[in-house]
């Protein structure tokens, strides 16, 4: 099912977590990875300090050598051995590039961590995930900070397990498909579990 694999990045280790994960999804689906970095647009200086829109443009084409730059030192890396990898370079604002690009790319599924770098120019993924969680067209996986990274393929490994929240609407029951092929390739060449969960509300006792 998931066959266009995007991972945006912002340049942190902390991002580049989803990485493998993106990567052991594309093995067990003969698909690729899309790696995805937006650099920032440039801060609006005001009326009365507003740069030159020469100098706007050699700061944008200085920070896209480095996204480029970046983005060109991670595609060859050992994760991602035996992949076809594709290389994008943006700036703009975070999510709404993101967006984007998983509509233009034809994506299907999103993998990044809960929270990138912070600072003066880089946006922070943290917030970012919530915009795309809310928006996105396509399932998402989202790596908690600081949780466990689903990569070791080691027989003894722990097996992988995803729970499922149902409240009898459709809706809910589209997660289904999605979830089950996710497991399905994260936990390759083993097997998978889902757990489906229904919140019943007690009933009100009745007064005499």
């Amino acid at each position: 099912m998931f066959k266009r694999i995007l991972v945006p990045l912002d340049g942190s280790l902390r991002a580049e977590r989803a990485i493998p994960v993106a990567a052991r999804i594309a093995r067990a689906s003969g698909g690729s990875v899309i790696l995805l970095r937006v650099a920032p647009v440039p801060i609006d200086y005001g009326v009365y300090m507003a740069p030159s829109p020469m100098y706007v443009q050699e700061a944008l084409d200085a920070e896209l050598n480095e996204v480029n730059s970046y983005l060109a030192g991670i595609a060859p890396s050992s994760d991602l051995a035996d992949i076809k990898v594709e290389t994008s370079a943006y700036y703009g604002a975070a999510a709404q590039t993101i967006l984007s690009v998983t509509e233009s790319y034809n994506a299907d599924l999103i993998v990044m961590c809960s929270h990138g770098n912070t600072g003066f120019k880089r946006w922070v993924i943290g917030s970012v995930a919530q915009k795309l969680v809310r928006y996105s067209p396509v399932p998402m996986l989202v790596l908690r900070e600081g949780g466990s990274v689903p990569t070791d393929t080691h027989p003894d490994a722990r097996p992988i397990r995803a729970l499922v929240a149902l409240d009898g609407s459709a809706l809910a029951k589209a997660a289904l498909m999605p979830a089950a092929y996710l497991v399905a390739a994260i936990a390759a060449p083993g097997q998978g579990a889902l757990h489906l969960t229904r919140v019943v509300k007690p009933l009100m006792p009745c007064l005499l």
